[in-house]
């Protein structure tokens, strides 16, 4: 929770333990109530979650002013003890379960900057199942090392919230209220800013998200390589997230066959997802001309360029490095292998898989029951030759030159921002403080990209590491 919201909280919580006690106490306690909760409003902002403390603090302090009730012995102790603990455990649990999310600060020198682009592939028409599209678009967030002058717009963390909002009340009937306050989330970032000119080339990377992930969900990692002199490009794989909205207004919302058709899912990696991620090298290669956007003009060191991913984006990364050598290094972060193997990696690419402890062990496949099975018509031993398949593809691409990092104790959604929605989700899956897991992962695809793709040695290869998320 942040500052006045906890100071209002607290007042709260010592008029309630204090109510059998000094009335006189009590009663100046409480006509001081409104004080946080105004500074807390002036400086933070409202939000939905804090709604019950505002209202237990403007029925104390107006039960607690002389003269505006007839009854002279008016005080916030009529309520009664056993409703006002209610109460205040509903105050302290809303803001503590449902937080506007604390971002990390991003650690390099360089301040952060970040801009939307929508990007059309005419050269391909829309592939995805019922989709009527005519050709292949997508939403692609780029940050970057900035330099700030004077007052300049902070960005938001979800740019398109609203119309995101507006989806979900449509969709799933959750009034689109309750993600209003998603926009009070402080990202250290600056919407539009102009480019660093403390280098004169930066290295890239194109970072793909999980399977209905959102590209905004990597906060921590985007923006702290950008910070470290970095241009980080993430592309939204339209029809691949809950919902992408378009600049336009229109929303399209995900689209995935059965979990259990695996060689259905191998076809969206090699046919879409990774002919996104080169399309948008195409598109950097322009802005790199100076073309669509000034501001990258021949600062991109596309000589640099790696490839990194989320869960079904790490696939991504390994497809995409397969297919398009003009990546240097791909980074799958807990990975399953989809995608195809017919083409190796070459001498000069470098891929590194880091993974958690399931998905070591079961790379993170479905496990369908014999009656899931006979449902969509797979027999057994099909399904088991697929799954054979994907241990024999790691297994290549370790033979190639691949390299394991395995990091202990965390969770598969610890890559992410996921759990810094909420200590519920943490507590749930037993992860790991999310901060903590953060600054490990940071370290050493930081430090991966220093030596492989930077060149600069950094002491031995990753293959068979083990790293901790205590460490």
């Amino acid at each position: 929770m942040r500052i006045w919201e906890s100071v209002l909280l607290i007042m709260l919580t010592i008029s309630t333990m204090t109510m059998n006690r000094n009335q006189s106490y009590l009663r100046v306690f409480c006509m001081l109530l409104p004080v946080p909760m105004i500074v807390h409003l002036l400086t933070e902002g409202y939000r939905w979650q804090m709604v019950p403390s505002y209202l237990f603090a403007f029925y104390s302090f107006v039960t607690a002013v002389p003269g505006l009730f007839k009854r002279k012995r008016m005080s916030p102790i009529r309520m009664g003890l056993i409703p006002s603990l209610g109460l205040l455990l509903m105050c302290w649990a809303l803001p503590y379960l449902i937080p506007v999310p604390s971002l990390e600060v991003p650690s390099g020198n360089n301040p952060v900057g970040t801009v939307m682009y929508h990007w059309i592939d005419t050269s391909r028409p829309e592939q995805t199942m019922e989709k009527t599209d005519k050709y292949r678009e997508m939403n692609v967030q780029i940050w970057y090392p900035a330099q700030v002058k004077g007052r300049i717009q902070q960005a938001p963390y979800i740019p398109e919230l609203t119309g995101l909002s507006h989806y979900i009340n449509q969709r799933l009937h959750i009034p689109s209220f309750l993600l209003s306050y998603m926009r009070l989330a402080r990202t250290y970032t600056y919407m539009d800013a102009d480019m660093a000119n403390n280098q004169s080339l930066y290295p890239v990377v194109i970072f793909s998200h999980g399977w209905t992930g959102a590209r905004y969900a990597y906060h921590y990692l985007v923006t702290d390589l950008a910070s470290k002199g970095y241009v980080v490009a993430v592309v939204e794989h339209t029809y691949g997230t809950l919902a992408t909205v378009y600049p336009d207004g229109r929303i399209m919302s995900q689209k995935a066959p059965s979990e259990f058709q695996l060689p259905a899912w191998d076809r969206i990696i090699d046919n879409v997802w990774a002919e996104d991620d080169s399309f948008v090298l195409d598109q950097l290669e322009k802005l790199n001309e100076g073309i669509m956007d000034k501001r990258f003009n021949h600062r991109l060191n596309l000589e640099e360029t790696a490839i990194a991913g989320h869960s079904f984006g790490g696939d991504d990364a390994l497809a995409v490095l397969r297919k398009d050598k003009r990546f240097k290094v791909g980074i799958s972060l807990d990975g399953s292998f989809y995608g195809s193997t017919q083409t190796p990696l070459s001498a000069n690419q470098s891929f590194l898989w880091m993974c958690t402890d399931n998905y070591l062990n079961g790379l993170g496949l479905p496990e369908p029951s014999d009656k899931q099975l006979s449902e969509e018509g797979i027999q057994r031993a099909v399904y088991n030759d697929w799954i054979d398949n994907f241990y024999r593809r790691k297994d290549q691409a370790i033979s190639e030159g691949g390299q394991i990092l395995q990091l202990k104790g965390i969770k598969h959604s610890s890559f992410s921002d996921f759990y810094m929605y909420s200590p519920f989700l943490k507590w749930k899956a037993k992860a790991p403080d999310p901060k903590q897991s953060h600054r490990l992962i940071l370290k050493y695809v930081e430090l991966y990209l220093e030596q492989y793709l930077k060149g600069h040695p950094s002491g031995g290869r990753f293959e068979n590491a083990m790293a901790s998320a205590s460490n």
